[in-house]
Protein backbone atom coordinates (compact mmCIF):
# COMPACT_ATOMS: atom_id res chain seq x y z
CA UNK A 1 0.00 0.00 0.00
CA UNK A 2 0.94 3.66 -0.45
CA UNK A 3 0.21 7.18 0.28
CA UNK A 4 -3.12 8.93 -0.63
CA UNK A 5 -4.38 11.81 -0.75
CA UNK A 6 -8.34 11.65 0.53
CA UNK A 7 -10.39 14.71 1.50
CA UNK A 8 -7.57 16.98 1.78
CA UNK A 9 -5.72 14.62 3.85
CA UNK A 10 -2.75 12.15 3.13
CA UNK A 11 -3.57 8.71 4.27
CA UNK A 12 -0.38 6.68 4.93
CA UNK A 13 -0.99 3.02 5.09
CA UNK A 14 1.48 2.99 8.87
CA UNK A 15 1.21 5.28 11.80
CA UNK A 16 3.59 8.50 12.71
CA UNK A 17 5.91 8.97 15.87
CA UNK A 18 6.10 11.01 19.13
CA UNK A 19 9.38 10.75 20.86
CA UNK A 20 7.97 12.04 24.02
CA UNK A 21 11.16 10.99 25.99
CA UNK A 22 14.88 11.60 24.09
CA UNK A 23 16.79 10.22 26.91
CA UNK A 24 17.14 6.20 28.37
CA UNK A 25 16.95 4.33 31.39
CA UNK A 26 19.22 1.84 29.05
CA UNK A 27 22.34 2.59 27.23
CA UNK A 28 22.07 -0.46 24.40
CA UNK A 29 25.08 -0.18 21.69
CA UNK A 30 24.37 1.31 18.67
CA UNK A 31 20.82 2.44 19.83
CA UNK A 32 19.00 3.74 16.49
CA UNK A 33 17.70 6.92 18.54
CA UNK A 34 20.85 8.16 19.93
CA UNK A 35 19.14 8.05 23.01
CA UNK A 36 22.51 7.19 25.39
CA UNK A 37 23.62 10.33 24.65
CA UNK A 38 21.03 12.76 25.32
CA UNK A 39 20.68 13.81 28.08
CA UNK A 40 17.17 14.28 30.40
CA UNK A 41 14.65 15.54 27.55
CA UNK A 42 11.07 15.51 27.44
CA UNK A 43 8.43 17.21 25.41
CA UNK A 44 6.26 19.53 26.04
CA UNK A 45 2.61 18.74 26.19
CA UNK A 46 1.73 21.87 24.32
CA UNK A 47 4.23 21.35 21.75
CA UNK A 48 2.50 18.12 21.03
CA UNK A 49 -1.17 19.54 21.53
CA UNK A 50 -0.07 21.81 18.98
CA UNK A 51 1.70 20.23 16.15
CA UNK A 52 -0.95 16.85 15.86
CA UNK A 53 -3.89 19.73 16.41
CA UNK A 54 -2.40 21.21 13.21
CA UNK A 55 -0.93 17.92 11.47
CA UNK A 56 -4.38 16.60 12.18
CA UNK A 57 -5.88 18.55 9.51
CA UNK A 58 -3.38 17.31 6.36
CA UNK A 59 -2.42 13.70 7.72
CA UNK A 60 -4.93 10.61 8.66
CA UNK A 61 -2.39 7.76 10.34
CA UNK A 62 -3.31 4.52 11.22
CA UNK A 63 -1.83 4.77 14.80
CA UNK A 64 0.34 7.20 16.60
CA UNK A 65 3.63 5.31 18.22
CA UNK A 66 4.51 6.71 21.13
CA UNK A 67 8.53 6.28 22.05
CA UNK A 68 11.86 7.59 22.77
CA UNK A 69 14.56 7.26 24.25
CA UNK A 70 12.39 5.24 26.86
CA UNK A 71 8.66 7.32 26.90
CA UNK A 72 7.49 5.93 30.14
CA UNK A 73 9.98 8.15 31.61
CA UNK A 74 8.12 11.36 31.06
CA UNK A 75 5.99 12.34 34.01
CA UNK A 76 2.93 13.83 32.16
CA UNK A 77 2.71 10.75 29.84
CA UNK A 78 -0.59 10.29 31.00
CA UNK A 79 -2.10 13.98 29.87
CA UNK A 80 0.21 13.46 26.07
CA UNK A 81 -2.25 10.38 25.39
CA UNK A 82 -5.16 12.00 26.10
CA UNK A 83 -4.02 14.60 23.80
CA UNK A 84 -3.08 12.45 20.71
CA UNK A 85 -6.39 10.67 21.11
CA UNK A 86 -8.14 14.52 20.93
CA UNK A 87 -6.13 15.14 18.08
CA UNK A 88 -7.98 12.28 15.79
CA UNK A 89 -5.05 12.49 13.82
CA UNK A 90 -5.34 8.38 14.15
CA UNK A 91 -7.76 5.85 15.77
CA UNK A 92 -5.24 3.91 17.77
CA UNK A 93 -2.12 4.77 19.79
CA UNK A 94 0.76 2.30 20.52
CA UNK A 95 3.67 3.06 22.77
CA UNK A 96 6.64 1.55 22.71
CA UNK A 97 8.89 0.53 26.27
CA UNK A 98 11.84 -1.74 27.31
CA UNK A 99 9.46 -2.70 29.95
CA UNK A 100 11.41 -2.26 32.56
CA UNK A 101 8.85 0.54 34.64
CA UNK A 102 6.01 -0.98 33.08
CA UNK A 103 5.20 -3.01 36.21
CA UNK A 104 4.39 0.35 38.00
CA UNK A 105 1.99 1.75 35.39
CA UNK A 106 -1.09 2.96 36.81
CA UNK A 107 -4.83 1.99 35.85
CA UNK A 108 -5.02 5.57 34.07
CA UNK A 109 -2.16 4.62 31.52
CA UNK A 110 -3.45 1.58 30.79
CA UNK A 111 -6.55 2.69 30.01
CA UNK A 112 -5.66 5.24 27.24
CA UNK A 113 -3.51 2.91 25.27
CA UNK A 114 -4.79 0.33 22.23
CA UNK A 115 -1.46 -1.14 22.24
CA UNK A 116 1.93 -1.66 24.26
CA UNK A 117 5.26 -2.93 22.46
CA UNK A 118 7.73 -4.21 24.74
CA UNK A 119 11.33 -4.52 23.97
CA UNK A 120 12.97 -6.90 25.94
CA UNK A 121 17.15 -7.07 26.12
CA UNK A 122 19.06 -9.50 27.29
CA UNK A 123 19.97 -8.83 31.46
CA UNK A 124 17.06 -5.89 31.81
CA UNK A 125 14.08 -8.73 31.18
CA UNK A 126 11.16 -8.64 33.40
CA UNK A 127 10.95 -11.30 36.15
CA UNK A 128 8.11 -14.10 35.26
CA UNK A 129 6.03 -12.96 38.08
CA UNK A 130 6.83 -8.65 36.27
CA UNK A 131 5.55 -9.90 32.94
CA UNK A 132 2.43 -12.19 34.63
CA UNK A 133 1.50 -8.64 36.21
CA UNK A 134 1.43 -6.73 33.12
CA UNK A 135 -0.46 -9.12 30.99
CA UNK A 136 -3.05 -9.13 33.43
CA UNK A 137 -3.17 -4.94 33.36
CA UNK A 138 -3.12 -5.67 29.43
CA UNK A 139 -6.22 -8.11 29.82
CA UNK A 140 -8.41 -6.31 31.98
CA UNK A 141 -7.93 -2.94 29.87
CA UNK A 142 -8.02 -5.05 26.56
CA UNK A 143 -4.85 -3.43 25.50
CA UNK A 144 -2.77 -5.47 23.10
CA UNK A 145 0.32 -6.47 24.52
CA UNK A 146 3.52 -7.05 21.89
CA UNK A 147 6.35 -8.81 23.47
CA UNK A 148 9.53 -8.85 21.26
CA UNK A 149 13.04 -10.41 22.69
CA UNK A 150 16.05 -8.89 21.13
CA UNK A 151 18.87 -10.90 20.97
CA UNK A 152 21.21 -8.55 18.55
CA UNK A 153 21.20 -5.02 17.21
CA UNK A 154 22.32 -3.93 13.72
CA UNK A 155 24.90 -0.49 13.45
CA UNK A 156 22.86 2.28 13.04
CA UNK A 157 25.04 5.05 12.11
CA UNK A 158 28.41 5.97 10.96
CA UNK A 159 29.91 9.29 12.94
CA UNK A 160 32.30 9.12 9.60
CA UNK A 161 29.62 8.60 6.80
CA UNK A 162 30.47 8.23 3.31
CA UNK A 163 30.70 10.62 0.08
CA UNK A 164 29.59 7.49 -2.32
CA UNK A 165 26.27 8.75 -3.76
CA UNK A 166 25.64 5.61 -4.60
CA UNK A 167 25.72 3.96 -1.75
CA UNK A 168 23.33 6.54 0.05
CA UNK A 169 21.11 5.90 -2.55
CA UNK A 170 20.92 2.26 -2.33
CA UNK A 171 20.73 2.57 1.54
CA UNK A 172 17.93 4.87 1.68
CA UNK A 173 16.25 3.24 -1.03
CA UNK A 174 16.54 -0.05 0.93
CA UNK A 175 15.47 1.29 4.31
CA UNK A 176 12.56 -0.53 6.30
CA UNK A 177 12.55 2.71 8.43
CA UNK A 178 11.46 4.94 5.80
CA UNK A 179 9.96 2.67 3.07
CA UNK A 180 8.45 -0.28 5.35
CA UNK A 181 7.44 0.50 9.16
CA UNK A 182 7.48 3.93 7.68
CA UNK A 183 8.48 5.73 11.02
CA UNK A 184 7.62 9.20 9.95
CA UNK A 185 8.22 11.45 13.23
CA UNK A 186 6.96 14.60 14.76
CA UNK A 187 9.19 16.62 16.79
CA UNK A 188 8.69 20.28 17.78
CA UNK A 189 6.80 21.57 15.03
CA UNK A 190 8.26 19.27 11.91
CA UNK A 191 7.40 16.46 10.14
CA UNK A 192 10.81 13.98 9.44
CA UNK A 193 10.22 10.75 7.08
CA UNK A 194 12.24 8.80 9.85
CA UNK A 195 13.61 9.75 13.13
CA UNK A 196 17.20 9.19 12.76
CA UNK A 197 16.73 12.83 10.48
CA UNK A 198 16.03 13.93 13.68
CA UNK A 199 18.66 12.72 15.89
CA UNK A 200 21.52 12.20 13.96
CA UNK A 201 22.61 15.91 12.86
CA UNK A 202 22.25 16.67 16.62
CA UNK A 203 24.76 14.39 17.67
CA UNK A 204 27.37 13.94 15.07
CA UNK A 205 28.35 17.51 14.86
CA UNK A 206 28.00 17.71 11.21
CA UNK A 207 27.38 21.49 9.88
CA UNK A 208 24.37 21.51 8.03
CA UNK A 209 21.34 22.44 9.27
CA UNK A 210 19.47 20.29 11.47
CA UNK A 211 15.59 21.25 10.07
CA UNK A 212 17.02 20.31 6.14
CA UNK A 213 15.32 16.94 6.18
CA UNK A 214 12.14 18.33 7.88
CA UNK A 215 9.17 19.74 6.28
CA UNK A 216 7.43 22.21 8.62
CA UNK A 217 4.38 21.91 9.96
CA UNK A 218 2.66 25.24 8.95
CA UNK A 219 -1.15 26.14 8.55
CA UNK A 220 -1.19 26.65 4.82
CA UNK A 221 -3.80 25.53 2.48
CA UNK A 222 -0.99 23.16 0.05
CA UNK A 223 0.71 21.49 3.40
CA UNK A 224 -0.94 18.03 2.47
CA UNK A 225 0.37 17.83 -0.84
CA UNK A 226 3.53 18.90 -0.03
CA UNK A 227 3.79 16.44 2.62
CA UNK A 228 2.17 14.12 0.12
CA UNK A 229 5.34 14.76 -2.30
CA UNK A 230 7.84 14.90 0.81
CA UNK A 231 6.86 11.35 1.77
CA UNK A 232 7.13 9.95 -2.20
CA UNK A 233 10.28 11.84 -3.00
CA UNK A 234 12.71 9.38 -3.85
CA UNK A 235 15.72 11.26 -3.29
CA UNK A 236 17.84 10.08 -0.15
CA UNK A 237 18.02 12.38 2.83
CA UNK A 238 20.77 14.24 4.06
CA UNK A 239 20.90 12.07 7.33
CA UNK A 240 21.21 9.06 5.05
CA UNK A 241 25.19 10.40 4.21
CA UNK A 242 25.87 8.59 7.99
CA UNK A 243 22.80 6.49 8.29
CA UNK A 244 23.42 2.77 7.70
CA UNK A 245 19.66 2.24 7.01
CA UNK A 246 18.51 -1.13 7.59
CA UNK A 247 21.67 -2.79 7.02
CA UNK A 248 23.92 -2.22 9.41
CA UNK A 249 26.06 -5.24 10.58
CA UNK A 250 24.80 -7.33 13.07
CA UNK A 251 25.98 -7.30 16.61
CA UNK A 252 25.14 -9.26 19.80
CA UNK A 253 22.87 -6.82 21.93
CA UNK A 254 24.67 -4.96 24.66
CA UNK A 255 24.85 -2.28 27.12
CA UNK A 256 27.16 0.42 26.74
CA UNK A 257 28.16 3.20 29.42
CA UNK A 258 26.87 6.71 28.06
CA UNK A 259 30.97 7.60 27.55
CA UNK A 260 31.62 4.84 25.53
CA UNK A 261 28.56 4.93 22.89
CA UNK A 262 29.81 7.15 20.01
CA UNK A 263 33.10 4.98 19.78
CA UNK A 264 32.33 2.24 17.91
CA UNK A 265 30.60 4.36 15.20
CA UNK A 266 33.72 6.30 14.56
CA UNK A 267 34.18 4.15 11.41
CA UNK A 268 33.28 4.90 7.93
CA UNK A 269 29.25 3.58 6.36
CA UNK A 270 31.81 1.38 4.59
CA UNK A 271 33.20 -0.87 7.60
CA UNK A 272 29.92 -0.87 9.36
CA UNK A 273 27.36 -1.67 6.20
CA UNK A 274 26.57 -5.71 6.01
CA UNK A 275 26.93 -5.75 2.08
CA UNK A 276 24.99 -8.82 1.65
CA UNK A 277 21.98 -7.83 4.03
CA UNK A 278 21.59 -5.14 1.78
CA UNK A 279 21.52 -6.59 -1.47
CA UNK A 280 18.83 -8.71 0.41
CA UNK A 281 17.04 -5.88 1.31
CA UNK A 282 16.96 -4.65 -2.43
CA UNK A 283 14.97 -7.90 -3.52
CA UNK A 284 13.05 -8.30 0.20
CA UNK A 285 12.16 -5.20 1.48
CA UNK A 286 10.46 -6.85 4.75
CA UNK A 287 13.20 -9.41 5.38
CA UNK A 288 13.58 -9.58 8.80
CA UNK A 289 16.47 -8.27 10.06
CA UNK A 290 17.06 -11.34 12.90
CA UNK A 291 17.47 -9.09 15.70
CA UNK A 292 14.30 -10.08 17.52
CA UNK A 293 11.83 -12.93 17.93
CA UNK A 294 8.55 -13.70 19.50
CA UNK A 295 9.24 -17.06 21.42
CA UNK A 296 11.31 -16.38 24.94
CA UNK A 297 12.54 -20.21 24.90
CA UNK A 298 14.00 -19.28 20.86
CA UNK A 299 15.53 -16.45 22.42
CA UNK A 300 17.34 -17.48 25.76
CA UNK A 301 18.52 -20.06 23.69
CA UNK A 302 19.99 -17.56 21.07
CA UNK A 303 21.26 -15.42 23.93
CA UNK A 304 23.29 -18.29 25.38
CA UNK A 305 24.79 -19.46 22.06
CA UNK A 306 25.87 -15.99 21.98
CA UNK A 307 27.30 -15.93 25.05
CA UNK A 308 28.91 -19.40 25.04
CA UNK A 309 30.75 -18.08 21.72
CA UNK A 310 32.06 -14.91 23.45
Amino acid sequence: MSYELVDGRVVTPEGCELNVAHHCNLGCASCSHLSPVFRRSVVDPEVVRRDLGLLARFLRARFVKVLGGEPLLHKQLVPILDIIRESGIAPRVLVCTNGVLLPRMRDDFWSRVDEVEVSIYPGRELSDDELAHVRRQAERHQTTLTVSYYSHFRYSYSEVGTEDARLVEQIFTTCQVAHVWRCHTVYEGHFFRCPQAVFLPRVIGRPEDPWADALPIEDRPDLAERLLAYLTSPRPLAACRNCLGSAGRRMPHHQLPRAEFLAPQRRPTEELLDREFLARLADEPDHDDGCAVADPEDWRARVHGVRERI
